[in-house]
């Protein structure tokens, strides 16, 4: 009877233990993005140096933040959601790539090149998906630019930049893939102000 007894109990105490499989990470990254514009000649001659983008802390971590209706003011994270890298890496990567591109530079490096004649620098004020009281959804990329001559520690202007697309579905794919539309629109208000001769 012990023996039956204590079967029973295994058994138990088994289907107890087993708990639902933990979701597995998702990590997500972007394809390289095109200007659809390109220059014939640059206007920005003597190279241009993109410094690293700054960011706070939460927006400098790999996962993927979002906005809830009720507390618009709290910054939350997506458990098992990840960026490749950090926003501030991932994006800084699009941009010289994209830069290089539209012709707006003579050449363009990162910022650990110190013989550029102009320096861009940037933080990302906005990176996340936000999610409004009437049960839609959508995605928004901030971000703040500054462009100076190398020769100066003054900027020639400073400007903010936003875009916000809207999400049609409810998966994170979907999510990433906006994000990716929305820095595009970004970049190309970028590559217009850029390409705005230099006095």
């Amino acid at each position: 009877m012990n023996r039956i007894v204590g079967c029973a109990l295994a058994l138990a105490l088994g289907g107890c233990m087993s708990a639902a499989p933990v979701p597995e990470d998702r990590f997500y990254r972007f394809q390289r993005l095109q200007p659809e514009h390109t220059l014939a000649r640059p206007l920005l001659t003597g190279g241009l140096a993109v410094d690293d983008i700054r960011a706070d802390p939460l927006h400098s971590a790999r996962a993927m933040l979002y906005t809830a209706p009720d507390r618009p003011l709290q910054l939350q994270r997506y458990h098992y959601e990840f960026w490749v890298e950090e926003p501030p890496r991932l994006v800084h990567q699009v941009m010289i790539s994209w830069l290089r591109d539209s012709g707006v530079a003579d050449s363009v490096a990162g910022g650990d090149t110190l013989d550029a004649a102009w320096r861009l620098s940037a933080r990302l004020l906005k990176f996340e998906e936000v999610r409004a009281e009437d049960g839609t959804a959508y995605v928004e990329v901030a971000m703040q630019f500054s462009l100076r001559s190398s020769s100066s520690t003054q900027p020639l202007w400073t400007r903010d930049y936003a875009q916000r697309r809207p999400l049609r579905e409810s998966r994170m794919y979907a999510t990433a893939q906006a994000m990716q539309a929305a820095l595009s629109d970004l970049l190309a208000e970028l590559q217009a102000d850029l390409a705005v001769p230099v006095l």
